[in-house]
């Protein structure tokens, strides 16, 4: 079991390289030895806490780690903890600092995902710390992100006149930006007090680095329009503004780190959310609205679930037939340790606070 913030924070006094024992076979001594040989040599102060983060256990997001351990030890820095989602990912937050120095550190984490041949923890690690040391975290993760799904070139602007006048109507992806824009800055302005403003400052870019597996460009597209949707229709009270900004953000920061189809539609869940509407096909979101309520078991699991479906897997369900259930890397979302297999795309709990770790 893991430890507690304050024996990790004793630990890392000692040693900036926490590991807890359930990851012990994955970084032997030698290797750890050249890992905290490497960490040593940082210009850049490091920490290294590997926890096991499951739901409903000690430790439930990477948020939680590192401010428990760096509220106990006090001590500005890089801390690299695991992704509570993406098991090949670090998530790594830096305390002090200027902003582009914490955003080097963050953007560290993500390329070494997207980098190729980092094939142990201690190869993967070793490179997130030498980019978080040398400052080149956003150079590398923009270069391994574009060298495996290359930007699409822009379309360009289709000009016409309407009503008589020099109206100009623009492409899909420019009034994605234009609506990303100006959510974003609401996010932000409505937020500055809770939030850090390099999070918030961040989410026109989230719109458009979505990483996406080979065939999913017709869901991107989809995505894409529906949250262009969604920003020229946030409207409403004080709350209701409030909830729905929040399911933008935590949309927005999915399609930029989707690695998977089950991620995209999750996307679509996340809008489904902020839109108030009723939950989207439990099965697979891409159905559409779940408008018949069943009983259904998972296979090899005894409890039976309560789910809202679309009316071909309601279909399937009453046949004793499989449903179409959308994949994660090549298995049903539901058995993945991920916010959709968590809350079943929102029908058994918060998803929006879910993806945002809280």
């Amino acid at each position: 079991m893991s430890s507690d913030g304050a024996t990790i924070a004793a630990a890392l006094r000692r040693d900036p390289l926490y590991v807890d024992p359930a990851y012990a076979s994955a970084l032997p001594t030698a290797r750890r030895a050249a890992l905290e040989r490497r960490i040593e040599r940082s210009p850049v102060r490091i920490y290294v806490v590997l926890v096991p983060i499951v739901a409903g256990s000690t430790w439930q997001s990477s948020e939680q780690v590192t401010t428990v351990v760096q509220s106990h030890l006090g001590r500005d820095g890089a801390y690299v903890t695991f992704d509570a989602d993406f098991d090949d990912v670090f998530d790594v937050v830096r305390y002090g600092g200027t902003d582009e120095e914490q955003q080097n550190a963050r953007d560290a984490g993500w390329a070494v995902s997207y980098e190729k041949g980092h094939t142990t923890l201690a190869a993967r690690l070793g490179r997130c710390v030498d980019l978080i040391a040398t400052g080149q975290g956003s150079a590398a993760y923009t270069k391994a992100k574009d060298t495996e799904f290359p930007p699409r070139p822009a379309p360009r602007p289709v000009a016409h006149r309407a009503g008589g006048h020099g109206d100009l109507t623009i492409g899909v992806p420019a009034a994605v930006a234009g609506v990303a824009a100006i959510v974003g800055g609401l996010v932000w302005l409505r937020r500055r007090r809770a939030r850090a403003a390099m999070e918030a400052l961040r989410l026109p870019r989230t719109v458009f680095g979505t990483a996406l597996e080979a065939g999913d460009d017709d869901l991107r597209a989809r995505a894409e329009r529906d949250l262009i949707a969604l920003g020229e229709s946030l409207d409403g009270g004080e709350q209701a503004l409030d909830a729905a900004l929040d399911a933008y953000d935590a949309a927005s920061r999915t399609l930029d780190r989707a690695r998977s189809t089950a991620d995209l539609a999750g996307v679509l869940a996340l809008i489904q959310a902020a839109r108030g509407g009723p939950p989207l096909c439990y099965f697979d979101p891409r159905h559409g609205d779940g408008t018949i309520t069943v009983h259904w078991r998972a296979p090899g699991t005894r409890p039976r679930l309560e789910v809202r479906v679309c009316a071909a897997c309601a279909k399937a369900v009453r046949d004793r037939r499989a449903p179409d259930v959308v994949l994660d890397r090549g298995r049903p979302y539901y058995e993945a340790a991920t916010p959709w297999a968590r809350t079943g795309y929102g029908q058994f709990g918060d998803l929006v606070g879910s993806v945002r770790g809280e």
